[in-house]
């Protein structure tokens, strides 16, 4: 077996290890450390060996005699840097050439795709002299070319438009019947006729500026009826015109009626209807006052127990006392009237899920406002400790203008 001499990596002395063409790794003699000899690659199967010097092979004739000191000679380092050496190595070159040609294609492909992008829309072909086609088709190539698509060509026909459908909404037919029908269409919101709106301005004005409830009367619609409860009315309330500082939000609410804010001194304001009839614009003077069949305070003062019709705003509230304690079979609502100035708010009841309190409910959802007017009956119960709390006998209407 041979002997090679080499420097143990781990104590560094020069020590001669016994080697063979299979040999891997031997323990040093001087440390004991296993030094690695040789090591091979699982595809090239390739050997090399590491920190080998120069090997002494032992002479034929002395194979029976103890080898002496002169017959090793002194170990000699390898010629050359040991980094250079592994830098020359034929699969390190190979891996480093695959390397930088792997490197070189991806960035050429970059390149590429950048230029492509930057590249600008080539210009559409001119078309020939005598040559014309029809919008959406491809015009005609030469002989042996391919045709060329117009921009946002389209392999697919367009459809057809489909035909316009009248006003009303589609009612699908069950099978069997005839074609398609049309529902009613719905009639148009009136946009407001700026000549009634004048007209309505004009008459409400003059219903202001009226000097005293007799000569007013003759502006107001349903005069004859009216009348008596005017009468009623300015006996209790101060009489002559209606100092007001401007007519605004002038709106045609109905082909019969318009309706108006009247913005008084002061800030307040009211809405006023005007009817349209065939003898000219009429003040509603019911909803413009608020007035009831009797005064408000002539109502709460005798505790009137029969029905009587009131103009109120309605708003949800929650006071419950003497005969109407009980929460959970009453609904309370807040009623507040304006035809008398400082009048009194009361409260009033229905019984909870009658009909009454649901009708009553449906038109304060309804309302975007919290306070909704509308037109009720009212009366004390009997024998009535305050003069507060009333019975809603009736829900007439929504709204203090009756039809």
């Amino acid at each position: 077996m041979p002997a090679t001499t080499l420097v143990c990596p781990h104590c560094e002395k020069t020590v001669e290890i016994q080697v063979s063409s299979v040999t891997r790794s031997r323990p040093c003699p001087e440390c004991g450390q296993m030094v690695m000899l040789q090591m091979a690659e699982k595809t090239t199967k390739t050997k090399r060996r590491a920190l080998l010097m120069s090997q002494n092979e032992p002479p034929a004739n002395a194979a029976s005699s103890p080898p002496g000191p002169a017959a090793f000679p002194e170990p000699q380092p390898l010629p050359g840097d040991a980094f250079e050496r592994m830098r020359m190595d034929p699969e390190i070159q190979e891996f480093r050439r695959r390397l930088l040609i792997g490197a070189g294609t991806v960035g050429v492909i970059v390149l590429a795709l950048v230029v492509w992008s930057l590249w600008p829309a080539s210009e559409p072909p001119a078309k020939a002299p005598g040559v014309s086609a029809a919008p959406g088709q491809a015009a005609p190539a030469p002989k042996g070319e391919k045709p060329v698509l117009p921009p946002k060509a389209s392999m697919v026909p367009p459809e057809e438009p489909l035909p316009q459908v009248n006003s009303g909404n589609l009612v699908f037919r069950p099978p069997g019947s005839g074609g398609l029908k049309t529902a009613t269409p719905l009639p148009a919101t009136p946009t407001g006729d700026l000549a009634k709106l004048a007209a309505a301005e004009e008459v409400l004005a003059k219903f202001l500026q009226t000097p005293d409830w007799k000569k007013r009367v003759l502006l107001v619609r349903d005069r004859l009826r009216v009348a008596p409860l005017m009468s009623i009315y300015y006996s209790k309330n101060a009489d002559g015109p209606i100092v007001y500082d401007s007519l605004v939000e002038a709106t045609e609410i109905s082909p019969k009626f318009t309706q108006h804010v009247v913005v008084f001194e002061g800030g307040g304001r009211r809405t006023a209807t005007v009817e349209h009839t065939p003898a000219g614009p009429l003040v509603d003077w019911e909803s413009f006052v608020g007035a009831g069949e009797m005064a408000w305070s002539d109502f709460l003062e005798l505790k009137q127990a029969a029905p009587t019709l009131f103009r109120v705003f309605v708003s949800p509230a929650g006071h419950f006392e003497n005969a109407f304690g009980d929460p959970a079979v009453l609904q309370c609502y807040s009623l507040r009237n304006i035809s008398e100035p400082g009048a009194k708010v009361v409260y009033g009841y229905a019984e909870k899920g009658s009909s009454l309190a649901k009708a009553l409910d449906y038109q304060l959802q309804l309302s975007e406002d919290a306070t909704v007017p509308m037109i009720l009956r009212l009366k004390f119960p009997p024998d009535a400790p305050v003069d507060f709390q009333v019975w809603i006998h009736q829900f007439v209407q929504a709204g203090w203008v009756t039809p």
